[in-house]
């Protein structure tokens, strides 16, 4: 009788945070200046601290990526940190997974606070990514193109 609860218990603490999450909203698509497939916010997660922001993304590539761990993985859920006059500062934690949009097995996870962006973690998101998401939270104007 005990078993149930526990298996259930487990799946929900192995579902990662893509599970959990109820609201993505889709800044980025498939096109000739994006590196994604789709580039999502969490817009429940979002949170500031004067000028800094956190918020959850979830990152789906068109095609699979190798992971310096092991395996392929085509998407990616984690929380991005960020001051809006300072750009991309680093992650807390990320989950990598082997389908799009934070779905099927998770390839790796990251807990914790990550490197800086300056240390590697900035292939996480494309410039152009990074962009956007800190526009659409911060309320920046976009900038004109040169």
């Amino acid at each position: 009788m005990r078993a149930v609860p526990a298996c259930l218990l487990c799946a929900l603490l192995l579902g990662g945070s893509a599970v959990h999450a109820a609201n993505w909203f889709e800044l980025d698509g498939p096109s000739a200046a994006s590196d994604v497939a789709a580039l999502e916010v969490d817009t429940d997660s979002l949170g500031a601290a004067g000028s800094n922001h956190a918020v959850t993304v979830r990152v789906t590539y068109p095609e699979p990526h190798p992971h310096p761990a092991g395996g392929l993985f085509r998407s990616v859920v984690a929380t991005v940190e960020f001051a809006c006059e300072g750009g991309l500062t680093g992650y807390r934690g990320a989950t990598y997974y082997a389908g799009p949009r934070g779905s099927g097995s998770a390839v790796a996870r990251q807990e914790g606070r990550l490197a800086p962006a300056s240390n590697g973690t900035r292939d996480l998101l494309p410039p152009r990514s990074v962009e956007l998401l800190i526009r659409a939270s911060c309320s920046r104007p976009a900038t004109a193109a040169p």
